[in-house]
């Protein structure tokens, strides 16, 4: 499996990494850990897929964030939508310390999940507004050409689950994601096992993606990351749809006319999507 990252690019700068991007409290949670178990870790979690949680893992992403958030946004207060944020706080984390006068907003229908976002990031002094609808309507919500960047982490597969599950009538607003992933799970094992995941899911997640074109500025970004755990893995996703999660995505984007798709060096192509709205 591709890395994530270079292990021997972050390894010196690991610490120098966690001081930018964790608080006071995190910090010296980070601290209490063993140099070497971090290392250990930081080693686990590039190589694939993530098994295990920790602030090691907090610094990795909020780290990669911060880098997309510095070289994509312009200004000092720009705005970003993030999709399917779930209760991961990893971009506004990174964005009350890059752009701490910028707009943050996140889609997130389910209510739980929703709950968690809000309180990961309540002692941040960035505002944080969660729109609780379809991430299809947000031109409802956001007026055209009135955001900088859209973002994904790990949440390109939860869109296309959410689709599946909302044509087979699978509640996923109210109920405990968690519990519901097995179901999903199964159903994208039978869609791949009949070879119609394609056509069930492409269109609807084109029509979102052309929604989000026309929310971003000209010249704004889309960024997509996509990484595989080892729990979703073990619950028999099936493994060649969960690898190729953003070449896939890549090649249905190619489509849309007024996105092209971008290459950005040190950003494997494997895990990460940047897509630029054409002026």
């Amino acid at each position: 499996m591709l890395p994530l990252a270079n292990y021997d690019m972050w390894e010196p700068r690991l610490d120098e990494y966690a001081r930018r991007f964790l608080n006071g409290k995190e910090w010296a949670d980070y601290q209490a850990m063993a140099a070497h178990e971090r290392r250990c870790q930081l080693q686990r979690l590039l190589d694939l897929p993530v098994a295990q949680f920790s602030w090691v893992n907090e610094v990795v992403f909020r780290t990669l964030w911060g880098s997309v958030l510095a070289s994509t946004l312009p200004g000092s207060n720009p705005s970003v939508l993030e999709i399917a944020s779930g209760a991961e706080d990893c971009i506004p984390q990174a964005m009350a310390r890059t752009h701490p006068h910028g707009q943050y907003a996140a889609a997130n229908m389910n209510k739980q999940l929703t709950a968690g976002l809000l309180r990961n990031t309540k002692e941040l002094s960035l505002p944080i507004r969660v729109i609780e609808d379809d991430a299809a309507n947000m031109s409802s919500h956001l007026g055209t050409e009135s955001v900088d960047l859209v973002a994904f982490h790990h949440g390109v597969n939860d869109v296309l689950q959410a689709i599946r599950c909302d044509q087979e009538g699978i509640d996923t607003v109210d109920s405990d994601w968690m519990r519901t992933l097995p179901r999903m799970i199964e159903l994208l094992r039978a869609d791949v096992d009949q070879g119609t995941f394609e056509d069930k899911v492409k269109g609807p997640f084109l029509g979102l993606l052309t929604t989000l074109r026309d929310l971003l500025r000209p010249g704004g970004t889309m960024v997509m990351l996509h990484f595989p755990f080892q729990m979703d893995l073990d619950w028999g996703y099936p493994p060649d749809l969960y690898e190729g999660i953003i070449p896939m995505t890549r090649r249905w984007a190619e489509e849309i006319e007024g996105l092209t798709v971008i290459d950005e060096p040190g950003y494997p192509d494997q895990w990460w999507l940047f897509l630029r709205k054409i002026r």
